[in-house]
This record gives C-alpha cells, structure tokens and sequence, in this order.
C-alpha cells in the first residue's frame, strides 16, 4: 500500500515537473494579454463598458488556449496511425504527453485571465494559485468532481490567502489526483484516425469548461476579497457630540 502511494505520488511530481519546464514565461503571457486586449477594444464600439470588454477578451483567451489544447491532443494521438509499435506508443506514452501540454496550456490560460483582472503573475503565488486552478478544474472538467472541498479543511474562501508552502503542497495533491485520473484515459488514442479527431474535440472542449469555471473562480475571488476587506475595516465610531458652550455675555461696565 506504503509503495504503491509513494509510486502515484512519484508520476503526480513528474507531471508537475513536466509543465512547470513548459509553460510560458509571464511577460509571453501577458504580452498575449495586451494584444488581445488591444484587438477587443479595436473591435467594440466606444461606449464599451469595461465589463464587456473583460468580457469579451475572457472568452477570446479562452478560444485560444482551448485551440492550443486541441492541437496538443490530435498530436498525442498521431503514433496511433501508425499500426503495432504506433498503436502501442500512443496508449503508453501519449496519454502523458497529452495531459502535460494540456495542463501546460491551461495554466497559461488562468495566467492570462488573473493578468487581465490585474493580478502580478510574476508573484510565485500567483503562479501557484494558477496551477491550483488548472489542477482542480481539470480534474472536474474531466469527469470527477471538485477536489479542493476535501483537501482544504478551511473554507474554500481561504484558499485566496494561502502562502505558497501551503498551496504548493496542495498542488502538489492535485496533480497526483490528475495523474492516476488520467491513466486509464488514453486507450482511445490507440485508435487509428478516431483518436486523433477525439483526443482533439476532447481536449478543445475540457479546456473551454475549464475556461469557464475560473471566470466563476475569479468572480468568486474578487467577492471574497470584498468580503475580507470588510470585515478587515474598523466599525466607525459615532462622532462624538459636540457640547455647545453658551459663551457668558460680558457685561458693560
């Protein structure tokens, strides 16, 4: 049992390792950010609201990954065109190479949608934060449900204010979660041509979910922080009342 926990233990650090030498660097992503940003307003009329333009560059951001993740899985699937010793490759080692560019391309997205809100992705957690995300709404995405609820002990609200110890340690967690998820999950990509075109619609629309739920995640993040905020914020005390002193009339001489 002590082995076999120490072995899931082993592929979820390798997966983590694996996306952590891959995804981009933060001036990438938030140059990324800025173009699409520019392009949105480009395209919508003057009196935008600055709610329909985070809007719409949330939604593009989140078909461009999405795109990404889709190309990543066709590729995965590719050695299942080829009969035998292709067919074989893909089972083995193209459902790892898929996860790890999915989950690359997914942080990339969280990243670049906190970046559009205005959060400091150079900040360590702020990264963390990102491959905490990912991590959980892919694993959701996927088929299983939420795992954030049973790891963190605390209210889901306070998983904002974590250090990066403590969200490191729940990445790290989740990415073990993911690895023994997703390895019963490339039998399809044995396939010829059917796993190309299914590993490609299946990641395309996973990451579109994912997409979807860390806007809700961020909303919820910006509501938590206004919350905090204000029970941070001292009562305001009364004024005190100012007595009227009746100046005494001087009398004439």
């Amino acid at each position: 049992m002590a082995k076999r926990e120490a072995d899931l233990n082993e592929k979820g650090a390798a997966l983590l390792k694996a996306v952590e030498r891959i995804v981009d660097a933060p001036a990438k992503i938030r140059l990324r950010v800025d173009e699409v940003t520019e392009k949105i307003r480009a395209s919508l009329p003057d009196d935008a609201t600055a709610a329909q333009i985070r809007g719409s560059v949330e939604r593009d951001l989140i078909s461009h990954y999405s795109n990404r993740t889709a190309i990543a899985g066709g590729a995965a699937a590719l050695p299942g065109l080829v009969p035998g010793l292709g067919s074989l490759a893909a089972v083995l080692g193209g459902g790892l190479v898929d996860m790890t560019f999915c989950l690359k391309f997914e942080v990339e997205m969280v990243l670049a949608l906190a970046s559009a809100r205005g959060y400091d992705i150079e900040d360590k957690r702020e990264r963390q934060l990102a491959y905490l995300l990912a991590a959980a709404h892919t694993y959701e995405a996927s088929g299983g449900r939420n795992p954030l609820p049973d790891l963190v002990k605390t209210e889901i609200d306070a998983v904002w204010h974590y250090t990066p110890r403590q969200l490191g340690k729940l990445v790290a967690a989740l990415f073990v979660k993911l690895a023994i998820l997703f390895a019963g999950k490339s039998l399809t990509r044995a396939i010829p041509f059917i796993g190309v075109v299914v590993s490609s619609a299946a990641n395309k629309t996973l990451t579109s979910r994912v997409g979807k739920s860390i806007v809700k995640a961020l909303d919820g993040r910006a509501a938590a922080h206004s919350k905090t905020a204000a029970k941070a914020e001292p009562a305001k005390k009364p004024a005190a009342k100012k007595t009227k002193v009746k100046a005494k009339a001087k009398k004439s001489p």
